[in-house]
């Protein structure tokens, strides 16, 4: 692996996030490093936790006794100004862990509402979704009936019209044998006619 892709690794990155954001004042989080480094949040979380146990470690090993060799001079001015420097510190870094603590579980509170409504949201999107699909299925069954009953009527029309033109033709049948009675009466009546006027 050449030194430039050692450089870039994610890793890299995050360690050189969380080193800016310190020395910036910056709190060193895992979204502020994912943020400036770009890279995912599992490795912005290591990072973060490495540097803050770093950190604690640093701090740790501040926190020894001053050297016996300069005790005898200074003891007094030296160990009240480091207890007091220690005291703030440890103010300090209290009161920003609270906050940060509160923060956290004010955050916990929020996810958890948001998993409420997101799951009340799936429960109504699947409501809704069953819902359409039974209204579909009436909608087709409706179509259907619909069909058969058009369909039907069809067919009773087509059989009443048949039924009708039966009885036109019948009819229509009927009167041309009337009509050629009448003509042969006329023909009849017009012939006895003439004979008798001769």
């Amino acid at each position: 692996m050449s030194e430039d892709a050692k450089i870039n690794t994610p890793e890299v990155k995050a360690t050189s996030a969380a080193e800016e954001l310190a020395a910036e004042g910056l709190s060193v989080t895992a979204a502020a490093v994912r943020e400036r480094s770009g890279v995912r949040m599992a490795t912005a979380a290591a990072a973060a936790r490495e540097w803050k146990e770093r950190e604690k470690q640093a701090e740790d090993e501040s926190s020894e006794p001053v050297p016996e060799q300069l005790q005898a001079r200074f003891l007094s001015a030296v160990e009240g100004a480091w207890r007091e420097a220690r005291a703030l510190s440890r103010a300090e870094f209290d009161e920003t862990r609270a906050g940060w603590e509160a923060k956290l579980l004010a955050s916990k509170g929020e996810v958890a509402k948001l998993t409420v409504a997101v799951d009340e949201l799936e429960q109504e999107c699947e409501r809704i979704d069953g819902e359409a699909r039974r209204a579909a299925q009436r909608a087709v069954e409706e179509i259907a009936a619909a069909r058969a009953q058009a369909a039907g009527q069809a067919s009773d029309q087509a059989s009443q019209l048949a039924d009708e033109r039966s009885r036109a033709d019948r009819a229509e049948g009927a009167l041309g044998a009337v009509t050629a009675d009448r003509d042969r009466l006329i023909a009849q009546l017009e012939a006895l006619r003439s004979a008798t006027s001769d």
